[in-house]
């Protein structure tokens, strides 16, 4: 028992197979004639399980879960069980709107909603209510669907942190659901639910939502922005206010937690600086679209990684007259150099984590490093910036960093190679402590690289 109880622990897979495994033995042992209510309750808690497993595909999950439940639904009545049989309508309907049938959702959450009313079930009545909203949004029914938010947003008790979250992701949801009305005051109104979702959120007990609703405001403010014609200052400010709230967004939707949602923000954050224009802008939307398309999985979000594609070359070719001939890598570097110091330290962060994440790290390291070297005069702000991010990272890669930057400085020759060896030298002197500053001399040193006079 110690050993299974501690792989479990140490395994999140492992324990769930585990708990699966557990209730089908006690559904097994669990008579259905002589003893119906467990049985019940034993099939609607495997169902459950079922529609969580994260072993084979989801649908297959979601398939047996539905079995379970109407194993469930046939012993809880309606009539003399409103509140058990609600229950499992409402899980019934989740696992048919994930299997794409809404409108078979959208019936089973109306039925859920029905038997909840007027059992002293707040919480859960608000839930399915909250549910069902979701489903008449996908179902392009928005009018319905914020009725069903409004019920939902009036029943969840914020004074609990579950009836918090939940009102919170109502209000996010009834947002979307406003977005949805494509007409200036829904997004108004979508605005407003934004709003107040963030000013009930706290950071730091519910982080994913708070990412979540900035999303959603930048989205909503990118959308309010495309009702503008180009160069009014109201469509600027839209923009810049997107800009924003895609970057706050980010604080929480990281690469390495979150990956897809990064990917969605960066994709969204690219859009919005391409609608501001510019050589800069459209550098940063550049850079956005890179990352987008770095970290979706194709296999998984195809579409997704499509349109960021689309996108990406999209933007090259506005970038092409203003910048010929420069590569993607060249138009990064030059970015950072033109930027304040905070954004270009996010900006070569970031760029430094995703290469790094690459199985041949040390091509796309090298080419980033040779852009930055052909920079002249402006190269040392931005390899202070690399170093900085090469310090706070395993020996392993920093090791690939220096090595890129020694190969790359090694592909230049002359007057060229001079004024780039003098950046990184200056870059060193000023960035780096004193251990580090010898570690990373010494480094070059043992390749062969020499101090500039």
């Amino acid at each position: 028992m110690s050993t299974q109880s501690s792989a479990s622990t140490s395994d999140p897979i492992a324990a769930r197979q585990a708990a699966i495994a557990s209730l089908e033995e006690q559904l097994g042992k669990t008579p259905r004639a002589s003893r119906p209510y467990e049985h019940a309750a034993l099939a609607y808690r495997l169902g459950l399980a079922y529609s969580e497993s994260p072993v084979g595909p989801p649908a297959d999950g979601l398939r047996k879960a539905l079995a379970c439940y109407d194993v469930a639904a046939g012993i809880f009545s309606p009539e003399m069980d409103p509140v058990e049989h609600a229950r499992v309508l409402n899980a019934a309907g989740a696992a048919h709107r994930g299997l794409g049938d809404r409108r078979r959702a959208a019936k089973l959450f109306e039925q859920a909603v029905s038997l909840f009313e007027g059992h002293d079930r707040d919480g859960e009545h608000a839930a399915a209510l909250n549910n069902l909203g979701l489903t008449r949004t996908e179902l392009g029914e928005a009018k319905d669907a914020i009725v069903a938010f409004d019920l939902a947003i009036d029943l969840f008790d914020p004074s609990t942190p579950e009836g918090a979250r939940g009102r919170i992701a109502a209000l996010d949801n009834r947002g979307r659901a406003h977005s949805a009305l494509g007409t200036e005051e829904g997004l108004e109104a979508a605005l407003a639910d934004f709003e107040e979702a963030r000013n009930d959120i706290d950071p730091e007990e519910a982080p994913y939502h708070h990412g979540l609703v900035a999303h959603s405001m930048g989205v909503t403010f990118s959308a309010l922005a495309a009702l503008r014609p180009p160069g009014e200052e109201e469509r600027t400010r839209f923009l810049q206010e997107a800009t924003r709230s895609f970057g706050e967004s980010l604080e929480v939707f990281t690469r390495s937690s979150f990956p897809f949602q990064h990917a969605l923000a960066k994709y969204n954050l690219g859009l919005a600086w391409f609608a501001m224009g510019g050589l800069t802008n459209l550098r940063r939307a550049l850079a956005c679209f890179e990352d987008s398309v770095g970290i979706f999985d194709t296999r998984v979000h195809a579409d997704a990684w499509r349109q960021a594609y689309a996108s990406l070359e999209r933007v090259e070719k506005e970038l092409a007259p203003l910048a010929p001939g420069l590569t993607r890598a060249e138009h990064f570097a030059a970015l950072v150099a033109d930027v304040p110091r905070d954004e270009r330290e996010a900006l070569v962060t970031s760029r430094v984590l995703r290469l790094l994440a690459q199985p041949d790290a040390r091509r796309p390291m090298t080419e980033l490093s040779l852009a930055i070297a052909q920079l002249g005069e402006e190269a040392a702000q931005v390899i202070e910036a690399q170093l900085d991010t090469i310090m706070q990272i395993t020996i392993e890669s920093q090791e690939i960093c220096l090595q890129a930057i020694f190969d790359a400085h090694s592909q230049l020759s002359g007057d060229l190679r001079q004024a780039a060896d003098r950046a990184l030298d200056k870059a060193i002197a000023e960035a780096l402590g004193g251990p580090q500053r010898l570690f990373v001399r010494d480094f070059l040193y043992d390749r062969g690289w020499e101090r500039p006079e």
